[in-house]
């Protein structure tokens, strides 16, 4: 540990998704506000040794700088700069995590912990995650235009230059206050990326299932007897019996070693460790008859990319992967006639189904039709997720039009509108985050479901009976 740590303290980490920077100067501006805020309350001359800001774009797969990692070691508060994007990022997490790490460890030993994680919402989240949610992050003494839009929405509007300012100041004067009454101790050595927890990562696992053959809370397991060995009619006494049942000749001779049997039968296919994406679009063939602009479509369901010219990656492809990050089993198939029969299989395995909506497929007859059909079954388990592309300016100039269609529907899930339909999604970063939270929320309400239905007792519950006189 350098002793210029000790001597010139970095007073703040800025933590951002890189996609939220990119061709969007504000964010920037905020961090060399804030910097420059910070310097003059605490008199340093160099603006460098009080926050840092890396600029430099880490590619997948890659380690953190020494210097991102030094800063990480020893800076004394960590600003999240939160947004949809931001906790898509696997390197904005582990940054979270690593500093997390930090403050556990001081209040392990001992050390006074401050509240020196600092969460900025620069754009708001629908559904926060929960180390987020489990922080005072909305800072309603931060102003209420940023309570309730985000401080990127603050920046934008030159009527809104006194509550920025004011916003400004407020959280300088909580990093010096932090920094210097309560300074946090630096870790001696820089972690590799690899081994820094991703603290939502953990959150995001299945939660634990108990298998199909559990009894109720204290009772002993079922035991399984094992499977009785076929036997002609031939080859059984016609009545001496031992006391323990029929005496079975030995079977014929294999020339291969019979195989061992399981400890316990295998647990049934399925479960919420299974997911089923069902898309809803469809070729540029078809919906050619709808609009003119077909980028996004190719000649299959499959094919769809809704975020170009942002993004190339079709949308089945970011699913399963999604899926594949979460150690789900996951499988594609296109939305028709045969929907309910699917919620009914999945219902019984307790699988998670989750539907992905071009709105403009949404218009097509047999599509609206299978929609229906879903949504009038009103699935408590099972959710909705629309992707929207904000440059994709056809959309944009219909957007009323096809949400009213969709709405048409999907009319339950509008009126229900919880955790697991997700309207308006816009980009890749967002589609990313937003199916986490559907899948995590469907694992979590299938566990629920089914703990509710199991039995608690040994005796069947009796219905109640009016006798007569």
């Amino acid at each position: 540990m350098p002793e210029t740590w000790s001597v010139r303290p970095l007073y703040f980490f800025f933590s951002y998704a890189r996609a939220d920077s990119r061709d969007d100067p504000l964010l920037e501006r905020f961090f060399h506000d804030l910097r420059a805020e910070v310097r003059r309350r605490v008199g340093h001359p160099d603006p460098g040794t009080v926050g840092f800001l890396d600029q430099r774009s880490i590619q997948p797969g890659e380690a953190w700088s020494t210097e991102l990692g030094a800063a990480l070691c020893r800076c004394r508060t960590f600003v999240a700069m939160c947004s949809p994007s931001f906790f898509a990022s696997e390197y904005c997490r582990r940054e979270w995590g690593m500093f997390e790490g930090r403050l556990h460890s001081a209040a392990a030993s001992g050390q006074a912990c401050p509240a020196a994680l600092l969460p900025v919402i620069w754009t708001p989240l629908r559904d926060p995650p929960e180390p987020l949610a489990r922080l005072q992050y909305d800072h309603n003494e931060l102003g209420e235009t940023y309570t309730h839009f985000g401080l990127r929405y603050l920046m934008q509007l030159k009527r809104n230059h006194d509550e920025y300012q004011e916003f400004v100041l407020t959280l300088a004067v909580r990093i010096v206050q932090l920094a210097e009454d309560s300074p946090l101790a630096p870790e001696s050595e820089i972690p590799l990326l690899h081994e820094v927890p991703d603290p939502f990562r953990i959150l995001a696992r299945p939660p634990s299932m108990p298998d199909q053959d559990d009894g109720p809370p204290g009772m002993p397991p079922r035991v399984v007897p094992d499977p009785p060995q076929s036997v002609s009619p031939g080859d059984v006494s016609g009545g001496d019996e031992e006391p323990g049942g029929p005496v079975l000749p030995d079977p014929p001779a294999s020339p291969e070693p019979p195989r061992p049997l399981p400890d316990r039968p295998r647990a049934a296919v399925g479960g919420p460790g299974r997911v089923t994406f069902v898309f809803a679009s469809t070729s540029a063939e078809e919906i050619a008859a709808l609009r003119r602009h077909l980028d996004c479509y190719g000649e299959t369901f499959e094919e769809w990319t809704p975020y170009k010219p942002r993004a190339h990656d079709r949308v089945c492809v970011i699913a399963q992967m999604v899926a594949a990050r979460q150690g789900l089993v996951s499988n594609i198939v296109p939305l028709d006639h045969g929907v309910s029969d699917l919620l009914e299989r999945s219902s019984v395995r307790n699988e998670i189904v989750i539907l992905i909506v071009d709105m403009w497929a949404a218009k097509l007859e047999y599509v609206r039709r299978a929609l229906t059909t879903y949504d009038v079954r009103n699935e408590p388990t099972s959710g909705v997720l629309v992707p929207a592309n904000p440059h994709d300016l056809e959309t944009h100039a219909n957007s009323e039009h096809l949400t009213e269609v969709l709405a048409t529907a999907l009319r339950n899930n509008f009126v229900r509108r919880d955790k697991l339909f997700r309207m308006d999604v816009h980009s890749c970063e967002e589609f990313d985050l937003a199916l986490v939270q559907i899948i995590v929320e469907s694992q979590a309400r299938i566990f629920e479901y089914r703990r509710a239905l199991r039995r608690t007792g040994d005796n069947p519950r009796q219905f109640p009976r009016l006798n007569g006189p």
